[in-house]
């Protein structure tokens, strides 16, 4: 009998910034659907950009194609025992009947990585930026909280 591949829905990359001043926090979530990449960035809370951008059947594919080649699976917790600092990221995909298939989470600290997940969510996020025109630019690197000194 032929085992049936999941089908994969949605694929939710968030990114989860260092602790730094408002002005230079950035983190920032992608939720890539069969038709659109939703990109929202905040700084602690704060909407800086919340838009969707869209994408073919085929860019969509070729995501997700992607994301099964780099292989993510969940591993036992790795605490960070005691590293502060550093940046992490959330995965979490969806087949089409909105089912939850995959959930890990990853923290990037002293050059060491903790969490509940192998697989490389830096090469997943480059992949789905490059369908994004000028990420950098909606990122707002020259925002700052009202009252900040120029």
């Amino acid at each position: 009998m032929k085992s049936e591949k999941t089908e994969i829905g949605t694929i939710l990359y968030e990114y989860q910034a260092s602790s730094v001043a408002p002005q230079y926090h950035r983190s920032y979530e992608l939720l890539v659907t069969k038709n659109e990449i939703k990109v929202k960035v905040d700084s602690y809370g704060t909407i800086l950009t919340d838009t969707s951008i869209a994408i073919t059947n085929i860019q969509f594919f070729e995501i997700v194609e992607f994301y099964d080649s780099l292989g993510f699976k969940n591993i036992p917790k790795k605490d960070n025992k005691g590293c502060v600092g550093g940046t992490g990221a959330v995965l979490k995909v969806h087949d089409t009947n909105d089912t939850l298939i995959f959930d890990g989470h990853i923290s990037f600290c002293g050059g060491q990585e903790f969490g509940t997940m192998e697989g490389d969510v830096k090469k997943l996020s480059e992949k789905i930026r490059s369908f994004i025109p000028d990420f950098e630019s909606l990122l707002k690197r020259d925002w700052k909280p009202e009252g900040m000194d120029e």
